[in-house]
């Protein structure tokens, strides 16, 4: 049986991967879901979200590091909001990765007759 070729790994597979990822768990979603409300610090986070305030940093951390999110300091608070290009970009990104219309042929349904034949 013929391996399958590994995909290469490119800059923009990785940022696919670190969003995909940053979105994928519960508290982050709703934490992101709460800074498209308005900007936040971490306490109003910790507060709305019932979260631990190291829990509610790492999750932030996360969110920054995936492009989703920024930060700015402001009279002693880091208060932090969505990042409006970085979440354009990481939509660009997850977006061409789900486009069926760059599907090849063999891709859909029923396009390798050749698949497990006796």
């Amino acid at each position: 049986m013929p391996r399958i070729e590994a995909v290469p790994t490119t800059r923009e597979d990785t940022h696919v991967l670190t969003v995909l990822r940053a979105l994928a768990d519960p508290k982050r979603y709703r934490i992101l879901a709460a800074l498209r409300e308005k900007e936040r610090c971490v306490r109003d986070l910790v507060d709305g979200e019932g979260m631990p305030q190291p829990l509610v940093s790492h999750h932030l951390r996360v969110l920054v590091e995936a492009g989703l999110v920024g930060s700015r300091r402001a009279d002693g608070f880091t208060l932090y909001a969505v990042d409006p290009a970085g979440m354009a970009q990481a939509r660009d990104a997850v977006v061409g990765l789900l486009d069926t219309d760059v599907l090849g042929p063999m891709a859909r349904p029923g396009g390798n007759q050749g698949c497990c034949a006796p």
